[in-house]
């Protein structure tokens, strides 16, 4: 029973994603019907075909850089890095400053000097704080010194830009999260004898989680977009970002797109992935009265 349950609602979410594909589809065919002919012999934009051959050899070196798989976990490692330790630092913050009055009086003003600061606009600041040090020399890995590991291409400075994009976002919807829960709730609890902790379990964590889940969606949106900008920029050797502006540079076209078409489905994935785990917590704000 459960699993006809389980293949049922599956169906239910893959026949329902099917409208989504659409506008996708109709780009791709306008992609091959303007690449094709007369018209596409004059154009420098390659054929789709010429970008499905990156995607066929994923282990292959593309312009001595590296394979597509390399640049493309260098990337994501970055991101889960700078990402992991935005959230770990902005939930609790956020809640901290969402409950109490005094660390929003003395904070607020500081997150608003802070938030519009660009994340590309401290890449030279970070460069002076954090110079070009990697995990390796940081923990001291003698033992990885003079290998070629993806901890080399772990910068320092690269996961604070990245924790920089996406700590806000986060932040932000943590504390409107917090202080969107109804009044009425709590004092219910409260007159019914409840504790603080119980209090954050049930009803403060409950109501502030699709807020959160909004944030995180924001937040690991934008690192995206951060860690493509940042890895175009001068002293970068690996990376999704390094090699689409590589790829420009040499006049690869087909490379270039397909590093932006895995930007855009590891972005999407990431989004959906949040969204479908935020799921649940809107069903309870929608049971709210």
């Amino acid at each position: 029973m459960k699993n006809s349950l389980s293949e049922q609602s599956w169906r239910k979410r893959v026949t329902g994603s099917l409208p989504g594909l659409l506008l996708p589809f109709l780009l791709f065919l306008w992609w091959f019907l303007a690449t094709s002919g007369e018209a596409g012999q004059r154009s420098l934009f390659p054929a789709p075909y010429e970008v499905i051959k990156i995607f066929l050899q994923p282990g292959g070196d593309l312009l001595s850089t590296g394979s597509l798989c390399w640049n493309t976990s260098v990337s994501l490692l970055r991101i889960t890095m700078g990402f992991f330790v935005a959230v770990l630092i902005a939930i609790p913050l956020g809640f901290f400053m969402g409950t109490s009055r005094n660390t929003r009086k003395y904070l607020s003003f500081a997150v608003e000097m802070a938030r519009p600061l660009s994340p590309i606009a401290l890449v030279p600041l970070s460069l002076i704080l954090f110079r070009s040090r990697s995990f390796v020399e940081l923990f001291n890995l003698s033992h990885l010194r003079y290998q070629n590991h993806i901890l080399h291409e772990m910068q320092i400075g690269m996961v604070f830009i990245l924790f920089w994009g996406a700590f806000f976002p986060i932040l932000l919807g943590t504390i409107q999260g917090v202080r969107s829960v109804r009044k009425i709730h709590l004092e219910a609890g409260r007159l019914l004898g409840a504790g603080r902790i119980f209090l954050f379990k049930h009803i403060v964590l409950p109501s502030a989680l699709p807020d959160i889940f909004t944030g995180l969606r924001l937040g690991i949106g934008r690192s995206w977009m951060v860690i493509i900008a940042a890895e175009m920029l001068p002293g970068t050797n690996a990376g999704l970002g390094y090699l689409i502006r590589y790829s420009y540079e040499v006049l690869r076209i087909d490379v270039m797109l397909a590093c932006l078409v895995i930007v855009a489905i590891f972005g999407a994935f990431f989004s959906k992935g949040l969204a479908a785990l935020g799921e649940k917590s809107l069903v309870l704000r929608s049971r709210e009265r």
